[in-house]
């Protein structure tokens, strides 16, 4: 079978590097050159289609950039193998069905770096059948100099549910993200309908927050709070899209491990519509002794 032989050739392809190509957006006039970001591509025309574009500045952290490159590569071949299966099939089984090519679009930018960390936001649209493409994020916070992703348990000293630390962070998101959703929404915004549905799954537990990324704070040398990632889905509709809930350093400063602690420092470069006491935080249901 034909499939069978160009699969053989795409994995090999992977293994071996595959074709990498540099990007050329439109600079804009009179603006400084800036380097392009590095692009992988891969296709198989009318099967799939592949795109991982990372961020050039990853050129300043090379241990980092090859880590990511190589894990995306895996990430490819798995792909391509899942969309040359999944053909091969539709032609044995459903050959009358219009076949909808398969995709996957991954763009991997820094949010904030200095030498002593980097916070990478990881994007990404893919269609393996269905209505409608998915939306992903998988932020990567780790330390310069190696990829190891951290969470919020290296963050924080405590993270068992309900500790003081995962409580402020818990009152922080649920009350933004109720500020978010009333701006995006506007007459359609529904308070109590949000508290009972999608909302009711937040928590002061470490594994109710999404994915984070690192805020700069104002002045840029420093970070200055925390932005959580709520894919669609997550927390609303497809159609009403993914949040991006930021988190500034004041509401969780006093409980920092030491060796966090310095990599924030001052307020974030990002508009907080909401501070503590807001209405729209959680409301707790009293329990009687």
């Amino acid at each position: 079978m034909r499939y069978s032989l160009a699969l053989a050739l795409l994995l090999a392809a992977a293994s071996a590097g595959l074709a990498q190509t540099e990007g050329s957006g439109v600079e804009p006039e009179a603006a400084e050159t800036q380097e392009p970001d590095e692009v992988i591509e891969d296709t198989l025309p009318g099967v799939y289609s592949v795109t991982i574009r990372l961020d050039h500045r990853l050129e300043d952290h090379p241990a980092i950039m090859n880590a990511l490159r190589d894990a995306e590569l895996s990430g490819l071949a798995e792909f391509a193998a899942l969309a040359v299966n999944d053909h091969r099939r539709w032609i044995e089984d459903a050959p009358d069905w219009s076949w909808n090519e398969y995709f996957s679009d991954t763009e991997i930018s820094i949010s904030f770096a200095n030498d002593q960390v980097v916070s990478l936001d990881r994007q990404s649209s893919f269609y393996t059948g269905g209505a409608h493409p998915n939306q992903g994020r998988s932020p990567i916070v780790t330390r310069a100099g190696e990829l190891d992703p951290a969470g919020l348990d290296d963050l924080f000293a405590e993270t068992t549910p309900d500790s003081p630390a995962l409580t402020a962070l818990f009152y922080a998101v649920y009350r933004e993200l109720m500020a978010l959703k009333r701006e995006r929404l506007g007459a359609d915004f529904d308070e109590m309908m949000e508290r009972d549905t999608w909302l009711a799954p937040l928590a002061a537990e470490i594994d109710a927050f999404p994915g984070f990324t690192l805020i700069p704070n104002q002045s840029g040398d420093a970070a200055g709070g925390l932005m959580f990632h709520f894919e669609p889905y997550a927390v609303g509709s497809y159609a009403e899209g993914g949040y991006d809930v930021p988190v500034p350093l004041s509401v969780f400063d006093a409980y920092l491990t030491e060796d966090w602690a310095e990599i924030f420092d001052g307020a974030p470069a990002e508009v907080v519509l909401t501070e503590a006491g807001d209405a729209l935080e959680p409301i707790i249901p009293e329990t009687g002794d």
